[in-house]
């Protein structure tokens, strides 16, 4: 099956270490924005099928913002600084109750071993990033659960990947993530994942390489993602 996948994945701003509003430095209608409140930047890469791709856009549009304002740190996550931050991932097919779920399943397992618990509980406190949050769109709709997965491009790599796994799986192989996780850990469903896939796209294949990696790391949240992209 053929579908694109985009995001508009939110950032806090920060000069040296102290936070500062985003709209002091973007604008509304940029690429490297403004999320509603204008209080905090969202990056807005565009579409591809493809996680390589998509993944290369943002790396485009931070290298932008950062060009625009190089005296900044941006930092992602669930929460920072009284903000919560999300990553929103858009997909351009219907919210089937089978679509969703495999989302939820497989990517908050992913965010089960890499991302900073207390952030994403403060920010499930503020009513954000609830589990199986959509969104209906013109396009198709938004997955809204996510926390701001910008930290590297290995972590965005990573979630586009078994974003777009997720659908094929439930959509054109018929799975049961749910299932296929039973009481597993979660780091041992998402090892284990490659083996229960039955469609596994070449674009897919450098993402499940990463999440390998990724799953034997213990992640900073608290730092300036520009270095972990190679911006300097």
């Amino acid at each position: 099956m053929s579908f694109t996948l985009g995001c508009d994945p939110e950032l806090l701003c920060r000069r040296d270490g102290r936070y500062v509003p985003a709209h002091n430095y973007f604008k509304s209608s940029s690429a490297f924005g403004l999320d509603g409140c204008e209080s905090i930047a969202e990056v807005r890469p565009g579409y591809s099928e493809s996680p390589i791709d998509l993944t290369a856009k943002i790396r485009t549009v931070l290298e932008y913002g950062h060009d625009k304002a190089p005296d900044l740190e941006f930092y992602a996550g669930h929460f920072q600084d009284d903000f919560a931050l999300g990553g929103h991932i858009h997909f351009s097919v219907q919210p089937e109750p089978e679509i969703v779920d495999a989302l939820d399943t497989v990517l908050y397992a992913l965010s089960n071993c890499i991302d900073d618990k207390e952030q994403r509980q403060k920010r499930e406190r503020t009513g954000y990033g609830r589990r199986k949050a959509t969104r209906k769109k013109s396009y198709g709709f938004e997955y809204r659960t996510p926390g701001s997965f910008l930290l590297s491009s290995s972590t965005t790599l990573v979630t586009f990947t078994l974003a777009k796994l997720s659908v094929i799986g439930a959509m054109e192989d018929n799975l049961s993530f749910r299932e296929l996780r039973g009481n597993q850990h979660s780091q041992t469903f998402l090892r284990n994942l490659k083996n229960d896939l039955k469609t596994i796209p070449v674009d897919c294949h450098e993402g499940l390489k990463e999440l390998d990696m990724l799953l034997g790391k213990r992640l900073n949240w608290n730092t300036n993602i520009l270095p972990n992209w190679g911006i300097n």
